[in-house]
This record gives C-alpha cells, sequence and structure tokens, in this order.
C-alpha cells in the first residue's frame, strides 16, 4: 500500500513536470493560402448549366475555419496544432452514391510549410499523394459566361486524382478567385458555371 502511494506521487510529479515541458505550436495560413476560401458563402447556390441544356445546383453546405490537435495533446498527437480550412459543397441531384458533394479543404502541418488544398468532387478526388504534381494550371473560356478567360486548376481522373463509386466525373476546374467552374462527366457531358447566387 505505502509502495503505491509512493508510486502515484512519483509519476504524478512525473507527469506533472513533463506537462510543463509540452508546448503546442499553432500554424497559420498564409493570406495567399486563405484566398481559396473567400469564393464562396454558407448557404450559397451555385448553378450549372450543361451542353446538353440540363441544370445542376450545388450549395455551400458548410464553410469552417479550426485548429487540429485542440487540446494539445502533445503526447499521442504531437505538438502542432494545424490550421484548417474548408468549404462542403453538397450537389441537389446525386449522380454517384454516396458521392453526392464536393469540396475544397487546406492544412498548415508544419510552421514553415506551403499548403496547398486538396480538392474533391462527386467522388473524384485530387490525391494527396500527387502533393510533388500540383495540378495542371489551364486557361480556360466558358461557353456560359462570355469574355472572360478562367486561370483554372485541371482535376482530372488517372492524371492527378482518383475516383470513386461509378467513376462519374471525368475531370473538373477549379479557379481560385472563382471556385469551381467547370466538371466533365465520363460520358462527354460538360456542365460550366452559369451563376452564383445567395439564398
Amino acid at each position: 500500500m505505502r509502495q503505491t502511494f509512493f508510486l502515484t506521487i512519483i509519476l504524478g510529479t512525473f507527469i506533472f513536470f513533463n506537462s510543463c515541458t509540452c508546448k503546442c505550436i499553432k500554424t497559420h495560413l498564409t493570406k495567399d493560402e486563405k484566398e481559396w476560401f473567400s469564393v464562396y458563402e454558407k448557404g450559397q447556390q451555385i448553378i450549372f448549366k450543361s451542353n446538353l441544356g440540363k441544370f445542376d445546383t450545388l450549395t455551400v453546405k458548410d464553410k469552417y475555419e479550426t485548429y487540429g490537435n485542440k487540446g494539445c495533446n502533445c503526447y499521442e498527437i504531437g505538438t502542432i496544432q494545424d490550421h484548417v480550412m474548408g468549404i462542403e459543397l453538397k450537389a441537389k441531384t446525386s449522380y454517384n452514391e454516396p458521392y453526392c458533394d464536393g469540396g475544397i479543404s487546406i492544412s498548415k502541418e508544419a510552421v514553415d510549410q506551403k499548403s496547398f488544398p486538396v480538392f474533391g468532387l462527386f467522388g473524384l478526388i485530387y490525391d494527396k499523394r500527387f502533393q510533388s504534381l500540383f495540378p495542371q494550371k489551364e486557361d480556360i473560356i466558358l461557353s456560359t459566361i462570355k469574355n472572360r478567360i478562367y486561370h483554372t486548376y485541371h482535376v482530372e481522373d488517372g492524371v492527378n486524382a482518383n475516383n470513386g463509386g461509378n467513376n462519374y466525373l471525368q475531370s473538373f476546374y477549379w479557379d481560385k478567385k472563382e471556385g469551381l467552374i467547370r466538371y466533365d462527366t465520363k460520358e462527354g457531358e460538360v456542365f460550366e458555371l452559369l451563376k452564383k447566387t445567395l439564398i
């Protein structure tokens, strides 16, 4: 009994002193990295029109900014509290159950790290394993919005992304200043941004 008491005191003292030396570090996304998330507001609707005359609507379901490792669990998680931002999009019509959504997220996992977002839409996800191969940047013009050139990032199945479900999408285009502006299906249907509205 006495031994258990002393062991408890020693262990408690050890944990106390070690907890005093454990300091978590918050990372901070740069202004440039945060710019990806200024394109949408929560509740906003994004309307697309296809080359076959069909319409599709995505709604901004959530927009968030937080930190990982909030409780500063140095021993099990680590000392980094990573700055995280994200936007979740929900489709009105699901073409690829259970992949009926999309979005963009970014995480600053080291203080001096340059962070690039992860994109996803209807099961087609820009894979982090391709981080050394950033999405190819392309200039495109939409038939729905005249006289404007978009400087987009092109995410394509088998090139810099992996597909899930029924492999509905072939590719999509994400513009840093405008958000999702186009997506192409495996069947050759092309949906282009028509307008964005706030409800």
